[in-house]
Order: C-alpha cells, then sequence, then structure tokens
C-alpha cells in the first residue's frame, strides 16, 4: 500500500490553476457582457479589446512569476557558493 503525499507548501500549483481559471472564465464573461451591448462596432470593439487586456494580464502575471521563480533560484545559487570559515573554539 502506498501512500501519496503532495507538497502543499509549493504555490505555483495554484498559481497556474488560477491562471488557467482566469484564461477560461474571463473570455465568457465577455462575451456575456458584450451580448448586453447593441449590434455594432462597439460591441466588436468591447470584445477585441477585454481580449487584448486578458492577454496583457496573463503575459504580466507569466513574466512576473518567471521574474519570481528566477530570483529565488539565483540568491539559492548565492548562499550555496559562500564559503563557511567560521571558527569555532
Amino acid at each position: 500500500m502506498t501512500t501519496s503525499t503532495k507538497d502543499r507548501s509549493d504555490l505555483s500549483h495554484y498559481f497556474y490553476r488560477a491562471l488557467a481559471a482566469a484564461a477560461m472564465i474571463v473570455p465568457m464573461c465577455l462575451v456575456v457582457a458584450a451580448s448586453a451591448l447593441p449590434e455594432g462596432l462597439e460591441r466588436g470593439d468591447f470584445i477585441v479589446n477585454g481580449h487584448g487586456v486578458l492577454l496583457t494580464v496573463l503575459v504580466a502575471a507569466l513574466v512576473l512569476r518567471a521574474i519570481y521563480v528566477w530570483g529565488f533560484s539565483k540568491t539559492s545559487k548565492m548562499e550555496t557558493s559562500k564559503v563557511n570559515r567560521s571558527v569555532t573554539a
């Protein structure tokens, strides 16, 4: 018998799930909101601009996440490369 243990301390799992949920739900909400608008260019502009904003937010979130992870990996490399010269009596 094996037990499955998941590391819940890693928040990247939740980050990517939330990002995927936003990528799926926001376009649906845009279409529903646009359905209340009258036919015409305003309706199309609303949907196109909304998708542009969604794409910008998703890309910004991924870039910030990459910078965050890169910063932690860089600092961990710096910490492991330090030489321990402590003298104990």
